[in-house]
């Protein structure tokens, strides 16, 4: 629901971050960075984001980042991200192959205990 004085509309914080789709707490640090600026209002003891102001946003932030970008087939990561997940999936590896091992020294093991119980 947003907000209309002096014939411009203001939308809170959790309003705009559902207008561009993205999380309020991602809004709110857009905010604290002084890219979108926001109107204190005293009376409601909250900021308020001016309907232009997040249309504003909404066109220059358009396409760089999110699903929509990295989903279009000629998306090419940044070598820092890239870096990100070579790395990211080198763990994952990593973490599989300790987990196998681990299952794989309880199976023998266990075997083990097993045999000598029975003889």
């Amino acid at each position: 629901m947003s907000l209309t004085i002096d014939g411009i509309t203001y939308y809170t914080t959790n309003e705009a971050a559902h207008e561009l789709g993205v999380q309020p707490n991602s809004l709110r640090t857009v905010v604290a960075n002084g890219t979108i600026a926001v109107r204190y209002m005293e009376e409601l003891g909250r900021n308020l984001i001016a309907a232009d102001e997040l249309e504003r946003y909404r066109v220059e932030r358009a396409g760089q980042k999110g699903w929509t970008t990295r989903k279009d087939p000629s998306y090419q990561p940044t070598n820092s991200r890239a870096a990100y997940f070579r790395e990211y999936r080198r763990r994952r590896r990593q973490e599989a192959a300790e987990q196998k091992q681990t299952r794989e020294q309880t199976q023998t093991h266990t075997t083990t205990e097993l045999e000598e119980e029975h003889r």
